[in-house]
């Protein structure tokens, strides 16, 4: 995949792109980047898909404003005008735990944009009462971003994250997740995400009550065996998003693109190859 840059509405977005055909964006989780997906990226781009994988305003190498208000709204809106942009009508979403919550603000606010949706331990499921409150306090918030760029905590972290630590988690995975969390740049633009969870939440912002509106295919992957998001909410989304189909994985956590990866592309596929371009 190669590195590119697009601006749009003041900010500068870093993505990874490859491949030519029907387009599939994919968005990454919290701490993550879109060289997270890059493997899928590149499978996908073989399969004949033209794939496109965004680092998230704040995270990886895109802008990471104080003063962004970090909305569904603004990061959907982000995604379309980079779409307006590239010449992309329409396009397919795979998103991974955060990235899921976007994806689905996406689908519901532009509809006729999005022709399905892929989401991988999606967020958007879980109670959001401890993280909103964690963001009413800065400076708890900030020791706790501060903390999570720590390597013992970063290796401890994804040995929680994943169902096969010892097969999974390399160091170029445990760099790349402390990276996310170091530095004041990072750190500030992390804090500042915090701080306007609400906006960020579907729950709070009123979009999950809408759900119901969407018209588009929607395929569900989780892992049997993650402790992030666990797989009990996934039931929660499939009765909650209409036209969902479930798909679980045993053995795995987190992470079904990189712990199941043989499974979960051939599930894609099949996914992909369905809708309608």
């Amino acid at each position: 995949m190669q590195s590119r840059y697009i601006h749009v509405q003041g900010y500068r977005l870093h993505y990874l792109e490859a491949g030519s055909g029907p387009v599939v964006l994919l968005l990454h989780g919290f701490g993550g980047s879109a060289e997270g997906w890059r493997a899928t990226g590149d499978f996908l781009a073989g399969a004949g898909y033209r794939a496109l994988a965004f680092d998230c305003l704040g995270f990886g190498r895109s802008d990471k404003p104080t003063d962004a208000p970090y909305s569904l709204e603004l990061i959907s809106g982000l995604y379309i005008e980079a779409m307006n942009d590239l010449g992309i009508d329409r396009a397919a979403i795979i998103a991974h735990s955060m990235g899921g919550k976007y994806a689905l603000a996406t689908a519901l606010l532009h509809p006729d944009r999005v022709t399905g949706l892929s989401l991988v331990a999606s967020d958007g499921f879980a109670p959001a009462a401890a993280m909103s409150k964690v963001g009413k306090w800065p400076l708890l918030c900030w020791s706790i971003l501060w903390l999570s760029g720590q390597r013992p905590l970063v290796r401890a972290m994804m040995g929680a994250a994943f169902h096969q630590p010892e097969a999974f988690v390399t160091e170029e995975i445990i760099a790349h997740s402390s990276g996310a969390f170091q530095g004041w740049e990072n750190i500030h633009a992390l804090t500042a995400l915090s701080q306007r969870y609400d906006a960020t939440d579907l729950e709070i912002s009123g979009m999950r009550a809408r759900l119901r509106e969407l018209r588009i295919p929607a395929l569900l992957t989780w892992g049997e065996n993650d402790q992030i998001f666990p797989v009990s909410q996934s039931a929660v989304a499939v009765a909650e998003i209409p036209d969902a189909r479930l798909v679980t994985f045993p053995h795995c956590g987190h992470f079904p693109q990189i712990e199941a990866a043989r499974p979960f592309r051939g599930v894609l596929l099949g996914f992909l190859a369905s809708l309608a371009v």
